[in-house]
């Protein structure tokens, strides 16, 4: 299934005779076989292909010359890369015997981490479904319960989380009620508490409460979540727009805002948001017609190209990508870092 990226990039495997392509301004084919995901990275990318994953970016010279690297837990371990997560330095992976490893990418060495999920024969195994990382790495299991690796986080008695998002240093999680939490530095208000404190524990965003949100997503210092209703809620920081909230003077929002769409007139129009997803300073979401909204920093071409010549939108303005890809191929899209990738049927 084809892969297009657009946004900062360090592979080679986008590159032309005076070297890499630092910059993709809009969608583009990423020319590797068989990719079925993909994970962005600061400075490289993760390729999956099937069970078999890959690792391409500025990580060595002899990368920047060659194929994108086979990354394979050691033959120690009886399993295979399940999910991966990527970092600035390391990549954190779940095996398919549900062991969690630590890759680091410019030394090439694998280390697993030291089993810190309890065992009980008496109740259903316990064990890693998603992970998240940003300053440290955040761990959802099967049973709704929240580690910040290796501790487990202090959670509200009968709440059972089912997602997860991490921005730079805070971590937004879903209810299986579709409340939302947040936990983390809440400096630029992206805790949604309506104030500016840290918060140590999952604590309940109550501007939500009584919306049954389904989809959530962490970016940078600002988040967004989707409701049942296909409302588009975001808050935090907003320097360069990523909130959709077309106000330049006002910097931070520390409460869930209701984001109004607006067609070329300037009118308001009813939008139904499918998914949404933010990267460092920018926000992209999927409506149900088939057409993807940006906002926030368009620096490295992260939003593709602009219908509209607006560098840095701060609302939601249509992008192109409808009209280069039906959206019926359209499988899923993932923002993160500086980058937009989007994966086909």
């Amino acid at each position: 299934m084809p892969v297009y990226y657009t946004g900062l990039n360090a592979s080679p495997l986008f590159s032309n005779q005076d070297g890499i392509i630092t910059s993709i301004s809009h969608l583009t084919q990423i020319p590797f076989p068989e990719i079925t995901d993909i994970e962005i990275g600061w400075n490289y990318f993760l390729l999956w292909q099937n069970t078999k994953l890959y690792i391409t970016g500025k990580i060595s010279e002899e990368d920047e010359k060659n194929r994108p690297r086979l990354m394979q837990i050691p033959e120690e371990s009886s399993g295979s890369c399940k999910l991966a997560i990527p970092g600035r330095d390391s990549v954190v992976v779940l095996s398919t015997c549900n062991e969690i490893w630590k890759y680091k990418i410019y030394d090439d060495t694998w280390q697993k981490v030291t089993p810190f999920i309890p065992s009980n024969d008496n109740i259903q195994v316990e064990h890693a479904i998603k992970l998240s990382q940003a300053g440290c790495t955040v761990i959802l299991t099967n049973l709704g319960r929240v580690f910040n690796a290796p501790l487990l986080v202090e959670i509200p008695k009968r709440v059972k989380f089912v997602d997860l998002t991490c921005g730079f240093d805070h971590t937004i999680l879903l209810a299986e009620n579709g409340d939302v939490y947040s936990m983390g530095m809440g400096i630029r208000g992206q805790l949604g508490h309506n104030e500016l404190e840290n918060c140590d524990n999952p604590k309940l965003i109550e501007a939500l409460a009584g919306l049954k949100v389904v989809q959530i997503s962490a970016g940078g210092w600002h988040t967004a979540v989707v409701t049942d209703q296909g409302d588009l809620y975001t808050w935090g920081w907003n320097s360069n727009g990523e909130l959709g909230i077309e106000n330049k003077d006002k910097k931070v929002y520390a409460v869930p805002t209701l984001i109004d769409f607006k067609n070329d007139r300037g009118e308001n129009i009813e939008i139904n948001v499918k998914k949404v997803e933010c990267g460092n300073s920018f926000t992209i979401c999927l409506t149900d017609d088939g057409f993807f909204w940006g906002c926030g920093t368009n620096k490295y071409g992260q939003l593709g190209k602009l219908q509209r010549n607006l560098e840095n939108p701060y609302n939601f303005v249509k992008l192109d990508i409808y009209f280069l890809l039906d959206s019926e191929t359209v499988k899923k899209f993932k923002c993160h870092e500086w980058g937009t990738a989007i994966i086909t049927k």
